[in-house]
């Protein structure tokens, strides 16, 4: 069956090539006929910290626009990662997906993931500011631009990007008049959103806007239980942002990001599939396990679950940016400073069952990020371009959690019995100097060399009690420094076709932590190198766009997190989770774009990825299955294929409005999402659901659209696929659970002002 996949995707992959091919050239003929050509819109990012046209940059990014943010509907993190190839997400319960378990909202760059340690292996810049410490998955509202670079980017970006960036960039004031937009979505389940934006111009050198959106849902899935609530939802945000250009060279931007996200339940579908441990804790005294078989178990059931008491789940974030940039003839200096608080809460229902199995007494986060950033650059298109800057940074990190015996605990425990009391305070300060140059040694050949020096400090606190045991804990302090080193070669092979090829190193900080004997326990910085291929194409015209890279990454020292719920060899029950560097990996892949407009009126998209990544050694991985031996194994969150496509025709209307139809198909393979996974189908449990299968989705779009009015019907998942893309073995009575993708619908409309 893997053969046949991988055959039918190389053969269509090779199909679409040829068809994009054959049309460009057929309509580089046409245009040339006709004396007319729109082609393709050009993209211009700040991948490299100045404003370049993606086809020019050497690294490989996907990048999204206004206008295709809104033609792909793209509302989330999910939805423009997967447009992008060799990217990988895992659906949460809950939007904060962080805030829920190692599961949640787990995102992989080329399979380059956060299998464990202190800090996030990939970043998320809003504005230039890393707030990937403060929210994962923010709203969207309001964008100019999203980049996604693969790969590390540790010249520019440093913290958090050594798997790669989430690069966001807002709409910013306007001095040159008033405007508006006004808009509104409802869809299945009770969904609706209201949404605009405002900008108003208060003088020629000032300007305000401010935009934001509301969302709530009655919810996807049905709670039978009814005393146990509902599975609803109402997010809130907005942001309000000014623009000063005191001179023509002076430019100061400031803005205030507000999030308020308050969800009722997790609305998790169980499997019935339950761990040795499980059934070890569950000899049917007042229950048997699965408790709710009655429901039916995925996929047989997708929608409903049985919860004895509600779940409250709140998250709240704020961020403020404020960027000043002066430009001269030769130089310019820019000055980013960013602060972020957030702050999340849980409490109630945690065994997800009808029964009063363990109760979370409260699940806090408090969590904050400021960081100082100055750059100095050369200025215009000179033989020699540089850059230099230094940041400074501190995030802080506070948490709790008390875990407690429900009275149907079936394991002879008191109620309210301490499972686990838990606390951490936790403070990174991390400070670095980075630097870099390109020379163009000839008009095709152009050098880059940089580097980026950083030295963090970690202050840690912990402390825990797991079943009435004594109350143990850790503290201090540990620094780790790196000098993380980038160089590429490009070459200009021809008008519009650019080679490149790029080495580049990613660091991330170690730290310690209580280890499973209830210790201090020390984890070791990570590191990996990233080597790359790549060619950038316009061809036909300016009618095709075709982009390739290949790459190799070599990652050495991976922190890797160990959660282990089982018994001991004495029959006690434990709990504890370890962090290591046991594990090194190698993973190398493939990524081919290709984009095309064969007529004004038709644009056809293809992003496909492969990729290998595995552990090259990891002989002791400590497991929920026991201490086994992953070596050669998949790394999680790393399918060999992923693949999405697009198609959308446009056809005037009567007056000055179009109307148009998209279609869209994603395929993702199979893969693993935690470590803990891969071990349970090592060890001979059932590969369902513990691997995530492989599944393809289409989704349709139809609407009509001026320059003020759009009006859109949409259909997601329009085949009504069962597949899912994480499992949650947290269900405890019932089993493993899963997110069910579901089938949704709806119709949005935008106007104009």
């Amino acid at each position: 069956m893997k053969r046949m996949t991988n055959h039918m995707l190389r053969m269509a992959s090779g199909s679409a090539i040829a068809a994009l091919l054959a049309i460009g050239g057929q309509a580089s003929a046409q245009s040339a006929a006709d004396g007319e050509n729109q082609g393709l819109e050009d993209i211009v990012v700040t991948a490299q910290r100045r404003s370049e046209s993606i086809q020019n940059v050497p690294v490989a990014v996907t990048a999204f626009n206004t206008q295709e943010l809104q033609r792909a509907n793209i509302q989330d993190v999910g939805a423009y990662f997967q447009n992008t190839p060799n990217v990988f997400i895992t659906d949460s319960p809950v939007r904060s997906g962080n805030n829920v378990s190692s599961s949640a909202l787990g995102l992989a760059l080329r399979g380059i993931s956060n299998v464990g340690g202190n800090a996030s292996s990939f970043g998320i810049y809003l504005d230039d500011f890393n707030i990937s410490n403060i929210a994962l998955n923010p709203h969207l509202i309001d964008m100019e631009r999203i980049e996604v670079l693969r790969g590390p980017q540790g010249t520019y970006f440093g913290r958090n990007a050594s798997g790669g960036v989430m690069s966001l960039n807002t709409a910013k004031p306007d001095t040159t008049g008033f405007a508006g937009e006004a808009n509104v979505m409802a869809g299945r389940f009770g969904t609706y959103e209201l949404g605009g934006m405002v900008n108003v111009p208060l003088s020629d050198m000032v300007a305000i806007r401010a935009a934001g959106k509301w969302e709530t849902s009655n919810g996807e899935f049905n709670n039978k239980a009814p005393i146990g609530g509902g599975n609803g939802r109402d997010y809130k945000a907005a942001r309000l942002s000014l623009r000063a250009t005191p001179t023509d060279a002076l430019t100061i931007d400031l803005s205030y990001n507000y999030t308020r996200e308050e969800d009722d339940d997790f609305g998790l579908i169980h499997t019935g599939v339950l761990s040795d441990f499980i059934k070890s804790i569950c000899p049917g005294v007042t229950f048997s396990c699965p408790v709710d078989a009655n429901l039916g178990f995925y996929p047989n059931n997708r929608r409903n679950y049985a919860h004895d008491a509600p779940l409250v789940v709140d998250n709240e974030y704020h961020i403020a940016v404020g960027r000043v940039a002066w430009t001269g003839e030769n130089v310019g200096v820019t000055s980013i400073t960013g602060y972020g608080s957030a702050k999340f809460d849980r409490s109630g229902e945690l065994d997800f069952s009808s029964v009063d199995f363990l109760r979370e007494g409260f699940n806090y986060e408090r969590r904050k990020s400021f960081s100082q950033e100055f750059r100095v650059q050369s200025v215009g298109d000179k033989r020699l371009n540089w850059i230099v800057g230094a940041v400074y940074a501190q995030d802080k990190h506070r948490e709790g959690e008390f875990i407690a015996a429900g009275v149907q605990n079936d394991i002879g425990l008191p109620e309210d019995f301490p499972i686990e009391l838990s606390h951490y305070n936790q403070k990174i300060t991390s400070k670095a100097l980075f630097a870099e140059a390109t020379f163009d040694v000839t008009d095709a050949l152009s050098l880059t060399a940089g580097a980026r020096y950083s030295h963090d400090k970690i202050k840690r606190f912990e402390d825990q009690i797991e079943f009435g045991g004594p109350l143990q804990n850790v503290q201090g302090s540990r620094s780790f420094s790196d000098v993380s080193p980038r160089f590429v070669i490009k070459y200009k092979a021809a008008d519009h076709v650019n080679l490149y090829a790029s080495a580049s190193k990613g660091w991330k900080s170690g730290g310690f932590e209580l280890d499973p004997q209830r210790a201090r326990s020390d984890f070791g910085a990570e590191t990996l190198w990233n080597y790359e291929v790549g060619v950038k194409s316009t061809l036909f015209d300016n009618r095709l766009r075709a982009n390739l890279a290949l790459f190799y990454i070599d990652w050495n020292n991976v922190q890797v997190s160990s959660g282990v719920i089982g018994r001991d060899a004495n029959g006690n029950i434990i709990n504890y989770a370890g962090i290591s560097n046991a594990a090194s990996a190698t993973s190398k892949g493939a990524e081919l774009e290709l984009l095309a407009a064969p007529t004004d009126q038709l644009e056809l998209g293809l992003n496909i990825g492969y990729l290998r990544a595995r552990f090259d050694k990891f002989a002791d991985a400590r497991t929920n299955f026991g201490t086994v031996d992953l070596s050669g194994k998949p790394l999680p969150k790393a399918p060999e294929w992923t693949l999405s496509t697009f198609a959308q025709y446009t056809v005037p209307l009567t007056g000055d409005f179009d109307a148009f139809v998209r279609g869209e198909y994603f395929y993702t393979d199979d893969a693993y999402t935690t470590v803990n996974n891969i071990a349970a189908v090592l060890t001979g449990q059932p590969r369902f659901p513990y691997e995530v299968k492989g599944y393809g989705k289409a989704n349709l779009r139809i609407g009509v659209e001026n320059d003020r009015f759009r009006i859109v019907g949409y259909v997601e998942n329009l085949f009504d696929k069962k597949y899912y893309t994480a499992s949650f073995d947290f269900g405890f009575a019932n089993g493993a659970a899963v997110v069910p993708g579901l089938r949704r619908w709806g119709v949005r409309g935008s106007v104009k002002f």
